[in-house]
């Protein structure tokens, strides 16, 4: 042991800065370069509400009711932004807007309202009470609300962006998918929070092109393929996260991005409607959905190019 511990005392400099250097160099260095190659599959910072159209006219809805019930003879009323409960509740439920319901929304809505005041009137023979309210702000909102400085932030980051691109992912109300060459991948599930084509990136806030359409899914929800093929790859893939290839007959390709899981491999065959893997938010996600593609001869189509 002496003798180790002569050889290691022989390589260190002699100088207390050189000795510094020597730590850095040769302990701190390869630490960090350990701890970058075992951190696994990071899921990316999400910049965007992952709302669908339908959920976004639920909050419209509700803060214009509750806007309007302030306004009176003798008040103009206050307007509550639909946007800020967006982002409160974006943040509040952790992206999984299933978990929101007109009842809280309602709730978070009035929560903007201070009545400051109220003006009494006889009218005939009884007297009629209207209220007076102020518009509390954002930050006053999130104090009641208990929200962290992160939170806080985090908040006022989704209100960074422009909402009116989160607008154009309208579908008709009450739309399901018509089955013909593909079956509908995930099962009663319809709510699509992305299109096809172009878009604000969710996670970079820059213009972009969506190559699929993403169906907005609590997390483990079953995965089945749209069609007969062969799994030509099944793993990790960069931005997909966990991600399932299919390759069909007439040069027709199928993707399942973002899986929380797999239950296939790679030159498995598969039946349309055998489960794949399930519903998750790896790599460049912004909360458990599922990026499902379409490609005919390597080039990405619209998907519901085949459910009209």
């Amino acid at each position: 042991m002496n003798v180790l511990g002569k050889v290691l005392l022989a390589f260190l400099p002699d100088d207390l800065e050189s000795v510094i250097k020597f730590a850095l160099l040769f302990i701190l260095v390869p630490i960090v370069f350990l701890t970058l190659a075992f951190a696994g599959p990071i899921t990316a910072v999400e910049k965007i509400p992952l709302v669908s159209y339908e959920q976004i006219q639920m909050y419209i809805s509700i803060a214009k009711k509750v806007s309007e019930s302030t306004k009176n003879p003798y008040s103009e009323g206050v307007e509550i932004d639909w946007r800020q409960l967006v982002a409160i509740d974006a943040v509040r439920f952790k992206q999984d807007f299933s978990e929101a319901n007109p009842q809280e929304v309602e709730e978070l809505a009035k929560l903007f309202l201070e009545k400051v005041g109220e003006v009494k009137v006889k009218e005939g023979d009884e007297v009629k009470i209207y209220p007076i309210y102020r518009l509390r702000s954002l930050d006053e909102v999130l104090n009641i609300l208990h929200f962290s400085r992160e939170e806080k932030e985090k908040v006022k980051e989704f209100l960074s962006i422009d909402f009116s691109a989160l607008l154009d992912y309208a579908v008709p109300e009450n739309w399901s998918p018509v089955e013909k060459t593909l079956k509908w991948p995930v099962s009663g599930v319809y709510t699509i929070t992305s299109h096809f084509g172009p878009r604000i990136d969710p996670v970079y806030g820059v213009e972009g092109f969506h190559s699929g359409v993403d169906i907005g899914a609590p997390a483990r929800t079953p995965v089945t393929a749209a069609l007969d093929g062969e799994v030509v790859y099944a793993g990790w893939n960069d931005g997909y996260g966990l991600v399932v290839f299919i390759w069909h007959n007439n040069n027709l390709e199928t993707r399942y991005a973002h899986l929380s899981s797999i239950t296939v491999k790679q030159r498995q065959i598969v039946k349309a409607g055998d489960v794949i893997g399930y519903v998750g938010s790896t790599g460049k996600s912004t909360g458990p959905h599922l990026h499902f593609e379409v490609r005919v001869g390597g080039k990405a189509v619209n998907p519901f190019d085949f459910f009209k």
